[in-house]
């Protein structure tokens, strides 16, 4: 069963970078931040992220391609999170292994929220451009 109230704050996402949104094919923005979405405090996030990076690093069939952070539409909530270049199955696994409720997936500049650990069926949200935020500060 899909907790509504957790994948409706799912969806009110936007992305924070000093970059434009990638125009690659296709993507995942993956976090290790809050697994389960459980706030677990700066230390504890900073050093999932770090292992994630390692992974990531260790894998010759996934590329981290630049960080960003997943934000509330009023920045009063963020995770640290990268872009991904990876298999769609290859993101889900890392999301899974990381104790994520889910991931987003970009696909020809359409960005999708896509169920790892919760149940439910994968949703389209749009162009990823109407989620993104091009910002340098705080990098």
């Amino acid at each position: 069963m899909v907790d509504m109230n957790l994948w409706e704050n799912y969806r009110k996402i936007c992305f924070i970078a000093p970059f434009s949104a990638p125009q690659w094919p296709a993507y995942a923005i993956v976090t290790a931040w809050n697994p389960a979405s459980r706030e677990v405090g700066i230390r504890r996030n900073t050093r999932r992220q770090r292992a994630l990076w390692r992974v990531i690093a260790a894998s010759p069939y996934m590329m981290a391609m630049g960080p960003c952070w997943g934000s509330s539409p009023d920045e009063s909530w963020r995770e640290s999170s990268l872009l991904l270049a990876s298999s769609r199955g290859e993101s889900i696994a890392l999301a899974a292994r990381f104790g994520q409720n889910a991931l987003y997936w970009v696909e020809q500049g359409e960005l999708w929220l896509l169920p790892v650990l919760m149940k439910g069926i994968p949703l389209h949200m749009g162009k990823i451009e109407s989620h993104w935020i091009v910002r340098d500060s705080g990098w």
